[in-house]
């Protein structure tokens, strides 16, 4: 996935290196699953569907839609496929640390707790390895 990006272009560090982490926290089933939910708290028209993060990226559906990314916060076969999409993931996390300034950080930290909403040790630890091993060309 991240050779893909650099490929097309999409080469931004801390966008990568998020997209990197989340999807070693997020493997393919689980976000299968919160497809799923999505849909189900679309169907039972619960509010909580804007809460829920999806897609590699993690970001929740509200920020997708305030992001201009999606229509609405409901789910669809059309809003699934975009927040699945590789390279829409890539722009919805580099809207999102543009939106707060953070698309040149270089801590770990602030990024993490700016991204995950907390300070999770591992997470930023995770980020700061991801960042280095990018940067090496290593991945």
């Amino acid at each position: 996935m991240i050779r893909e990006l650099e490929a097309s272009g999409r080469r931004d560090p801390n966008v990568l290196a998020i997209l990197t982490v989340e999807t070693f926290y997020r493997p393919r089933g689980l976000r299968l699953l919160e497809y799923l939910g999505w849909l189900a708290l679309t169907l039972l028209r619960s509010d909580r569907a804007r809460k829920i993060s999806v897609g590699p990226g993690q970001l929740q559906v509200v920020h997708w839609q305030d992001l201009g990314l999606i229509d609405s916060d409901g789910f669809s076969i059309e809003r699934c496929a975009r927040v699945r999409d590789v390279e829409a993931n890539y722009e919805a996390c580099r809207r999102y640390l543009s939106r707060h300034d953070l698309l040149a950080e270089r801590d770990p930290k602030v990024l993490t707790c700016a991204y995950t909403g907390s300070d999770r040790a591992g997470y930023s630890s995770m980020l700061a390895e991801a960042r280095g091993v990018l940067s090496a060309g290593a991945l």
